[in-house]
């Protein structure tokens, strides 16, 4: 098969000899998932489709996903370099006879799925594994897991990995110690220009793939990327139906709230830590993801007018207060202690009539580290979040998972 990168012996023996699986249940897989997840082609008859269930991309523009019988190509656009167009994975399902690719695919990286060992250096690539049950496959974690490895999420997801190695620190992974590991497969995250790290990777000729979710506008699009990952785990059916349950519930809480609030509801989105490189408030407007939910939601986002960019924009103590200062609710991505630190010690926020009457929603503490690895994912859960504390009302008994108001941090 005609490739410019080309995968390392011992990286190439490995996605041979653990491409295809055993009878040996390597975990929990949908039931329609289990014959795709566990086994390999025995008596390859080109008529047949192997991949019959199949993953469509409803609301990401940021990934393909184009079936033939025996294997899938999937495409992203490369962000690292945009002039060099897209990113294409040719999945071969075990046991098939390698497929005569186009001109097109010359320079296609192909893996042979199912993936039986996986690293990631990727926070939200952990909770889409979680999230299609694929996680025993893991054999090495970057540093951002194994630093909260106290957390009980975390911990719990260490526990059902593969004796995990820390691969390191930053958006990479160090490249002696993957190499080691003999992966299938190296999720690493796509955050656009000025990053090299997936580009950097694959010229080690390490097999590795972007996921871009970071970059997607909209959260239903974020969450969509547990059906790119599905295909190299044959777990299509259950990436399916979980983002069917997220869109659903998404939907549904969305049309609650836009049916209960004032036309005239006015709220933000921001940021305010200085240690995390806030300004007085770093503001969202409706390019951004958050953003994106408070449109849904129906309300007025007070950041958006002339903020395009899609991490937001500063805005200092005069600008915010023009802005922001009668707005009725505020969603503040900071820990909940974090937030009253600030409050009680800067005597400006105390202009803000939703902060002073504790109108807002952040971080529960407890769940930071496990929400800044599912919040992007379970899209659902966020803007539930969003909803509770909005209108509390129309969700009663309802606990939020990662953001809440002051009253309720524990």
């Amino acid at each position: 098969m005609s490739r410019t990168r080309l995968v390392p012996v011992l990286v190439a023996t490995a996605a041979l000899l653990l491409g295809c699986g055993s009878d040996d249940d390597r975990g929990s897989p949908a039931a329609g998932d289990a014959d795709t997840r566990t086994g390999c082609i025995d008596d390859f008859d080109a008529t047949t489709d192997y991949f019959p269930d199949k993953v469509v991309a409803e609301h990401s523009e940021l990934w393909s996903a184009e079936y033939h019988n025996s294997y899938v190509v999937l495409s992203v656009p490369n962000s690292e370099f945009a002039d060099q167009g897209t990113l294409d994975y040719v999945l071969v399902r075990c046991g098939a006879p390698e497929p005569e690719l186009p001109d097109a695919l010359a320079d296609a990286q192909v893996f042979e799925v199912p993936i039986q060992r996986t690293v990631i250096n990727h926070g939200n690539g952990v909770a889409m594994l979680d999230e299609i049950d694929v996680v025993e496959t893991v054999v090495g974690f970057g540093d951002s897991v194994f630093s909260v490895a106290d957390d009980p999420w975390v911990a719990e997801i260490m526990d059902r990995a593969d004796s995990p190695a820390n691969v390191g620190e930053g958006d990479g992974v160090d490249l002696e110690t993957t190499l080691g590991l003999e992966p299938d497969l190296v999720i690493l995250g796509g955050f656009g220009p000025g990053f090299t790290n997936v580009s950097d990777t694959v010229d080690r000729g390490l097999p590795a793939v972007m996921i871009s979710n970071r970059i997607e506008s909209t959260p239903l699009a974020s969450a969509e990327w547990i059906k790119f990952l599905a295909p190299f785990y044959g777990m299509e059916t259950l990436a399916n139906e979980r983002f069917t349950e997220i869109e659903t519930a998404y939907e549904e809480i969305a049309q609650t709230v836009r049916d209960s609030l004032e036309d005239d509801f006015r709220a933000g989105y921001f940021c305010m830590d200085p240690d995390r490189g806030c300004a007085f408030m770093a503001g969202h407007g409706s390019a951004s993801l958050n953003g994106h939910i408070l449109d849904t939601l129906g309300t007025t986002n007070v950041f958006a007018e002339g903020n395009d960019a899609p991490n937001g924009m500063e805005f200092d103590y005069e600008k915010a207060l023009g802005r922001a200062g009668d707005a009725d609710f505020f969603v503040i991505y900071d820990r909940l202690s974090v937030i009253k630190g600030l409050l009680d010690s800067d005597t400006r926020f105390s202009e803000f009539e939703a902060l002073t009457s504790g109108r807002y929603i952040g971080f529960l503490d407890d769940e930071y580290p496990r929400c800044r690895f599912t919040s992007t994912v379970q899209a659902d859960r966020l803007i539930r979040d969003y909803a509770i504390g909005m209108v509390p009302e129309q969700f009663p008994g309802e606990e939020p998972t990662c953001f809440a108001a002051p009253e309720s941090d524990s």
